[in-house]
């Protein structure tokens, strides 16, 4: 006799859940549900890989709970516009505790500091700063994901519209793959979404068959789904192999036009504030070939330049040019990045830039006349260092000093135009170049300003051990004991010893750039020279930076200009000298070296020998200021910086004066902003208060939906108010068995709850009558319903205030 095996406890629930799981989706659903999630992210890593900075530790999580989310409020009895709501409360908690969660100092700081870095943001883009923090873009798009995850789980759950749904998605990632100008293949994302939303397609129209089977009464096979699904796959896969071979002939043409589309001035202007607000990805974007035109610069493998034209420079001969579209400020593990902090809009030409104080002779202003020769540009090249530039622009800068100190300079990062320049377009600019000798420079001395130390000798994390002490020892084969002579045997070497080479690999990413340059690899671009210059600099206290912009170029005498190519993009090495500024020097190989009056004494001819790349002493790896020879006059006054003149007599002033003074003030400074030191704080506890209340806020829907409209989806309100009050009837103790009848039922519950008999007594006698009785009309129907949801308030509020008592007041019965 066969013995029948009862399952244990756990089997029985694990079915139930299973079968309230299946009960709650369609036949289908689930993976319709998984295809919508795939397709949701083929955007977002298409992001990724297209260089975007974006936190993909949130946005993928993000991009995949929406779509989950969506389906629940799909599956609700919300309308559009309350679902939106909800989602919108939902979708920002969700966006800021994922973001929380990725910061290393736990959730409640990190809450605290993503609305910190939120309201800086927000007070920066309102007052014309530059603020490219990177967890306000993550927060934004991951934001954008969020609303289109749920308008994909809307359209595909709710209302099947599958073309609402899978539009949104698709055109983020076609303009990313347009935009998009790097060495990654984006085409993978874009196949795979097709193929996605094909499938969506599929079962869309699978759905709409199913149902017109239903409704004629037709019958089919349940497997005739997977076999429909597998068919339709096929399909797709055809369609998407024969559009991959079948040849276009006017893409190209199109794309021109689009490009030409995308210079107008209003786009244009657009991608100036979206620029001054986030870090841009290597995509072609809607200005033009910009070089070095990004405020980020990363060390990375092999480049390839081309011989086209950029422009014509027209300047007096004699000199040696650089032509300048930028500089950086700030190194570490390989990247670079800028210090401006203020972004200055001047509509009215010329822009007049505010210098510090040099000693007489140490710079005189040179004029040039640029033409352009790219199809558009949006950045002013001049010489180091630009007075003057006759169009009206946006530059970003910091200042040296407080508005009304006479210590007051610009220090300029990059100067863009208001207005994009054309090809065979023209404009001025007047630089203020450095003439002072080498001996001048020798005798300038560290009496940095305050804004010179604060960025410019600051401590690089990324410098290892072994570069610091290579530095030390190539200064100390050279005798090098002044700033300039530390630079020039640094530059020197570097020239010596690191091989000029455009094909190199990618940095290894465990290592920082600059030492993997000097000790392993031993060759490299213009970048990697001036890096490894500028760390080394820093490394003994020398104040350096990173210029970005071109090489001289040709003279061409027909022209009456230099001609810039772009082969001739160059980065350099500016080093400061106090009463001198900003002076260039040139550690790149394959460029000619930059000789000035009285530079090579005996001291710093180079070793026949190079100094080892691996030395053996290990000093401090903290830097330290160099200290003064002993032959230098101390620096306590402004008297030590005067330079020798040509005869040798130097004559004591008490302090620099101003080469020029600019015929027209500068443009007004916008007004800096206020450090809200105490007010940022507040503002954050207030923003948690409020993320505290919508959270409450949530939670009391949810529980709202859970206890009044779980279940109860198509229930008339009379059988909702009556299955509403067989499930509120627990929370008191109240107990009635399945065999009473609803006048039974009534009749126990009023016994523990008296108040409340007028209310239930109604409810169940319009239950009673719905039920058993004869269908009402019409017109009795709605006062039925009124009635029944009129009782069901008032029967909720005496159930309620009987469980607050048995909960919080239970002395009292």
């Amino acid at each position: 006799m066969a013995t029948l095996v009862k399952p244990s406890s756990p089997q029985r629930s694990l079915r139930r859940l299973l079968q309230r799981v299946r009960s709650y989706y369609a036949h289908g659903e689930i993976t319709a549900l998984v295809i919508a999630v795939l397709l949701l992210l083929m955007p977002a890593l298409s992001l990724n890989s297209a260089g975007w900075l974006l936190d993909m530790r949130t946005l993928l999580p993000v991009a995949a709970l929406s779509v989950f989310f969506g389906f629940v409020l799909a599956r609700s009895q919300y309308n559009e516009l309350i679902g939106l709501i909800i989602t919108t409360i939902y979708g920002g908690c969700f966006v800021v505790l994922i973001a929380a969660l990725n910061d290393p100092a736990g959730l409640g700081r990190g809450i605290y500091n993503v609305f910190i870095r939120l309201f800086t943001w927000i007070v920066d883009a309102s007052t014309g700063g530059i603020n490219q923090d990177n967890l306000i873009f993550t927060l934004l798009v991951s934001s954008l994901f969020w609303f289109l995850g749920y308008n994909l789980s809307w359209h595909l759950f709710r209302i099947d519209r599958v073309w609402r749904a899978i539009l949104p998605p698709a055109l983020i990632l076609l303009a990313n793959s347009i935009y998009y100008t790097g060495a990654n293949n984006l085409d993978g994302y874009l196949i795979l979404f097709v193929f996605l939303c094909l499938l969506l397609v599929i079962r869309s129209n699978l759905d709409a068959r199913e149902w017109d089977w239903y409704l004629r009464g037709i019958r089919f096979p349940r497997k005739v789904r997977n076999q429909f699904f597998r068919v339709g796959a096929v399909l797709a896969l055809v369609i998407l192999t024969a559009a991959f071979i079948i040849p276009s002939n006017d893409i190209q043409e199109r794309l021109n036009r689009f490009q030409e589309f995308l210079q107008n001035d209003p786009l244009m202007q657009f991608s100036e504030f979206w620029n001054r607000l986030f870090e841009s990805a290597e995509t072609q974007g809607p200005a033009t070939t910009d070089y070095y035109g990004s405020d980020e610069l990363s060390l990375s493998g092999s480049i390839r330049l081309g011989d086209q034209v950029v422009f014509l420079a027209s300047a007096p001969q004699g000199r040696r040019y650089y032509w300048r579209s930028r500089t950086f400020d700030n190194y570490n593990a390989g990247t670079w990045t800028s210090a401006a902090q203020i972004r200055l809009t001047d509509p009215d030409a010329p822009l007049d830039i505010l210098h510090e104080a040099y000693f007489p002779g140490a710079r005189v202003p040179v004029q040039q006349i640029f033409t352009m020769g790219l199809n558009a540009s949006r950045l002013v090249y001049t010489a180091p260092q630009p007075l003057r530039v006759d169009l009206p622009t946006r530059t970003d800068l910091s200042y040296t000093a407080a508005e009304n100190s006479p210590d007051q300079s610009m220090v300029i990062s990059v100067i863009r135009p208001m207005r994009v320049v054309y090809e065979g377009e023209s404009y001025s600019a007047t630089s203020l170049m450095s003439n002072a000798t080498g001996d001048q420079l020798r005798q300038a001395g560290t009496n940095y300003p305050q804004w010179v130390r604060d960025t410019y000798t600051s401590y690089i994390p990324s410098a290892t051990a072994r570069t610091l002490q290579l530095a030390q020892q190539i200064v100390n084969e050279a005798g090098a004991v002044t700033p300039y002579d530390r630079a020039k045997a640094l530059e020197a070497w570097l020239r010596a010893n690191i091989t000029y080479s455009e094909t190199i690999p990618v940095p290894p990413a465990n290592q920082d750039a600059v030492d993997w340059v000097l000790f392993d690899l031993r060759r490299g671009y213009c970048n990697y020279y001036a890096s490894a210059m500028v760390v080394m600099l820093r490394t003994m206290g020398i104040p350096a930076r990173m210029a970005a912009g071109f090489a001289q170029g040709e003279w061409d005498a027909a022209e009456n200009a230099y001609v810039v190519r772009e082969k001739d993009a160059h980065t350099w090495v500016e080093v400061y000298f106090p009463g001198y500024g900003w002076v260039e020097f040139e550690p790149t190989a394959a460029q000619p070296p930059f000789v000035r009056q009285n530079d090579d004494p005996p001291a710093l001819i180079a070793p026949t020998q190079p100094p080892s790349a691996t030395p053996t002493f290990t000093p401090s790896p903290t830097p330290t200021n160099t200290p003064e020879p002993q032959d230098v006059a101390p620096t306590d006054s402004r008297s030590d910086l005067i330079p020798p003149t040509l005869t040798n007599t130097p004559t004591p002033t008490p302090s620099p004066t101003p080469v020029i003074i600019p015929t027209q003030p500068p443009p007004i400074r916008p007004q800096p902003r206020s450090p809200l030191s105490f007010l940022i704080p507040a503002i954050a506890g207030a923003l948690l208060v409020l993320l505290a209340v919508i959270l409450l806020a949530g939670l009391g829907v949810f529980i709202y939906w859970w206890w009044e409209w779980r279940g109860m989806r198509g229930m008339s309100p009379i059988a909702r108010a009556y299955a509403r009050l067989e499930r509120y009837i627990p929370m008191i103790g109240i107990r009635t068995s399945p065999q009473q009848t609803p006048s039974e039922r009534a009749q126990t519950i009023v016994r523990e709850l008296p108040l409340a008999e007028p209310p239930i007594n109604a409810i169940t006698r319009l239950y009673s009558s719905e039920r058993y009785g004869r269908p009402a009309r019409e017109a009795d129907q709605a006062l039925q319903h009124e009635t029944a949801d009129r009782a069901w308030v008032d029967a909720r509020s005496n159930i309620l205030a009987r469980w607050f008592r048995r909960v919080f007041m239970p002395w009292k019965k």
